[in-house]
């Protein structure tokens, strides 16, 4: 009995921290900027914000389909920041991590186009 006793205090003492983990993370997203939003029934997210004392753009798009093929451009005040294909994973995910400058007004414009298809545009002014 003492066991269970002891073994079910564990488990709550690490949903505990667990819990208290992602209220910290919650609470720490202040500096960030996000956009979300859909292209052509296709679900998109764009986040910019403060990432090791630097600054972060983030960009995920849940496609329909595992390795997709889709031409990215990034840009940041009208400047390319990153520009090349990008292949959805197993989940039909495209996700996208880049650097960008600190400096400057800060707008951001993500263009995701399929293979075949329409440009998807995502854009942010932090």
């Amino acid at each position: 009995m003492r066991k269970k006793i002891v073994a079910a205090g564990a488990v709550g003492a690490v949903v505990v921290a667990g819990l208290g983990a992602g209220a910290v993370t919650a609470f720490g997203a202040d500096d960030e900027t996000q956009e979300r939003g859909t292209c052509h029934g296709t679900a998109y997210e764009l986040v910019v914000g403060d990432d090791d004392g630097g600054l972060e753009l983030e960009f995920e798009l849940q496609s329909s389909a595992p390795a997709e093929v889709w031409e990215v451009l990034v840009e940041q005040d009208g400047e390319s920041v990153l520009t090349g294909e990008r292949t959805t994973d197993e989940d039909g995910e495209l996700d996208l991590d880049t650097p960008v400058d600190e400096d400057g007004t800060q707008e951001f414009r993500v263009t995701v186009t399929p293979a075949e298809g329409d440009p998807c545009v995502a854009t942010l002014t932090r």
